[in-house]
């Protein structure tokens, strides 16, 4: 990793011998700020205990200033601000440019796209006051059935995640945001949720390094700047049960964080746990054993602890001998060494915001990213592009969401062109059979993705029940389109017209609405395979 500069190194030694065991222990805590609480209870947490990181929700530029400025006046070591910057910024500075999702960038195959997407969330967060990206996600999502990596993935070759995640941490980095490869030792390899149990990645441990450990392993050359432990287990590394034939997770695990990915491969930067109270580890072991074991294991920083009990229960660890006082030093070192590596040690908080010229670049890309992502997967009956419909002709649509999302953007787009569009959201039985003798086309967008304690990617659910009565066999104009999973025809073999869009942001409803109709082509290429089950 690049060395401080002798002014910033100073500023760590300085700072490190200034702090007393306590405050050093409190800077290796992340408690979020609630979207709804304010900021007087965390003020008031920090007069006792001053708090290293702290992790912020989506909010107006505006509210994200104000906020944190406040947190910052009343600190008396720079606390550093994180955030799921995972595809730009958009998602958290609201009324920012927002990017499609991961997967998209994935199928659009270009780095200087991928370096923008991580410029933007540079730009966009430095300058209300957010220092560090928990993204990008590096994991290779080889399973169809992953519920966590997906849409948020780059793909399933570890050579195309790896070369646009290393252009995502430049983009980032370059910009003065940290970036944070996660979720080690790799997602996307089972078909289960870490916030609900313990994921597991079951590859040999030569696969393993060629595929989950390679996308590590070239962030760790990028320099990037931090990594997240997941509540994944590496039984390849670490085979090793418990009473209960449980393994252990590598959050703590000291065999994979400290063996593996410390001096095995190598990385000097700090190390952020992901959320402590996702089932992966809550699950497997209770509040006080998992706050000491992440810290024991080499985790630098905890993500949502409980405060102030977590913070109590690490200052009883220490003192009883069952945590070492050298362990809780070098952690909040890394944690002082990345504030220095930031300049949040000589420089302003907050950057000036992006100019004009800046978020035209990035709505630019976006859309860009969006429109090369849209993959003409099946079309049996070659009704596209539909170039018959004229204005005032009637339309369907059907949204089939796992959680009640929705996507208004592909109706308004289709109602600024002329058409009637009615539409039906989380159909079930027979909802759509009305409509065959009295639409001109009918096209249900699928929207499932990767989402927390949903537990799966694929359509489920009553509102399957659509599919009763075979509506699309009916009809000679249906069009089937995924804005989320890229993976429906192994569940849905028999669909004739299928469109793959990798994402549901706003730019992606748009470049597919132009797909549909003609007005701009589908060139996207998958950046999964298995599209389609084999038998």
């Amino acid at each position: 990793m690049r060395p401080l500069t002798d002014k910033q190194q100073q500023w760590v030694d300085r700072t490190v011998a200034s702090l007393s065991l306590e405050q050093q222990l409190a800077q290796l805590l992340i408690p979020k700020l609630e979207a709804d609480g304010g900021v007087e209870p965390l003020l008031k947490q920090m007069e006792r205990i001053p708090f290293g990181g702290l992790f912020v929700w989506g909010a107006t530029e505006e509210a994200h200033r104000k906020a944190l400025s406040r947190i910052q006046a009343a600190a008396a070591v720079p606390v550093v601000v994180c955030a799921d910057l995972e595809n730009g910024s958009g998602y958290v500075i609201r009324g920012r440019p927002q990017f499609p999702d991961m997967l998209a960038l994935g199928a659009a195959d270009d780095e200087m796209l991928a370096y923008t997407v991580g410029k933007a969330a540079g730009r966009d967060g430095r300058s209300v006051g957010i220092h560090w990206s928990f993204g990008p996600v590096v994991d290779v999502n080889i399973n169809p059935d992953n519920p966590i990596a997906n849409t948020r993935s780059l793909g399933d070759d570890p050579e195309r995640v790896s070369r646009l995640a290393v252009a995502v941490i430049r983009g980032m980095q370059d910009h003065g945001l940290a970036a944070c490869a996660k979720h080690f030792p790799g997602d996307g390899v089972d078909d289960v949720d870490q916030h609900v149990t313990i994921s597991v990645n079951d590859l040999s441990l030569e696969r393993w390094k060629a595929v989950s450990g390679r996308t590590f392993a070239a962030a760790i050359a990028a320099d990037v700047h931090t990594i997240m432990i997941g509540h994944i287990a590496l039984p390849a590394w670490d085979p090793a049960t418990d009473h209960r034939g449980a393994l252990r997770p590598a959050t703590v695990n000291r065999r994979i964080v400290h063996d593996l990915l410390r001096e095995e491969m190598g990385f000097e930067g700090l190390v952020v746990t992901d959320d402590m109270n996702m089932g992966g580890v809550a699950g497997y072991v209770n509040f006080r054993e998992r706050t000491i074991g992440c810290i024991r294991a080499g985790c630098d920083m905890l993500l949502f602890p409980r405060m102030p009990d977590a913070y109590d229960i690490l200052l009883e660890a220490v003192r009883k001998g069952e945590l070492e006082e050298s362990r809780v030093q070098e952690a909040a070192r890394r944690v002082l060494e990345l504030k220095a590596r930031l300049q949040l040690c000589e420089a302003a908080q907050m950057s000036p915001s992006a100019t004009a010229a800046e978020t035209v670049e990035f709505e630019s890309a976006a859309g860009t990213v969006a429109a090369r992502a849209v993959q003409l997967v099946r079309d049996v009956n070659g009704i596209l592009p539909l170039r018959g419909l004229k204005p005032g002709s009637r339309v369907l649509t059907v949204t089939l969401s796992g959680e009640g999302f929705d996507m208004p953007v592909v109706d308004e787009e289709l109602a600024r062109r002329g058409f009637h569009v009615e539409h039906i959201a989380a159909a079930g039985y027979g909802a759509v059979d009305p409509y065959v003798d009295r639409v001109d086309a009918i096209f249900v967008n699928f929207a499932f993705g990767a989402a927390w304690c949903v537990g799966s990617v694929r359509s489920i659910g009553p509102q399957n029940r659509v599919f009763m009565n075979g509506f699309q066999t009916a009809h000679p104009k249906v069009v089937f389109t995924s804005f989320g999973s890229p993976y429906h025809l192994r569940q849905f073999s028999a669909l004739p017209v299928y469109i793959n869009a990798h994402s549901a942001s706003a730019a992606s409803q748009r470049a597919v609405v132009k797909a549909w109709l003609g007005e701009a082509p589908m060139e996207g290429r998958s950046p999964v395979g298995n599209l389609v089950r084999t038998f």
